[in-house]
């Protein structure tokens, strides 16, 4: 959204002079539906808000992504017990493993917590 923000500020500059109104949102039901339609919030509104599907992106530059780094974090011992049966070499963490992991269950690619 920011590279659209930017390309309309770029835009706006080569006007001399720029009007923004806000619309009501009961006179702008298209602008509504498609906003419901982004969140998902109502499958029903595909029959009625007009689409368009842009064959190339109406912004040149690529959106900048943040590289994010994997750390260990306390459910992987947890997940390689319970997915692969792996235990640490040390026997003192080895039985406190089984006993943590026993609270847990693995699933789908997800570590979920047994509630009784």
């Amino acid at each position: 959204m920011a590279s659209y923000l930017e390309k309309v500020k770029e835009t706006i500059n080569q006007f001399d002079t720029v009007t923004v109104i806000q619309v009501p949102r009961a006179e702008n039901t298209n602008a509504d539906a498609l906003g419901h339609l982004a969140t998902g919030l109502e499958e029903r509104l595909l029959k009625t808000a007009p689409i368009e599907v842009l064959e190339s992106p109406s912004i040149d530059k690529p959106e900048q992504v943040g590289s994010i780094i994997a750390r260990p974090c306390w459910m992987d011992p947890i997940i390689s017990f319970l997915r692969d049966e792996t235990l640490p070499e040390d026997k003192f963490e080895a039985r406190r493993l089984r006993y943590r992991s026993a609270c847990y269950f693995f699933d789908k690619g997800k570590l979920y917590k047994k509630g009784f």
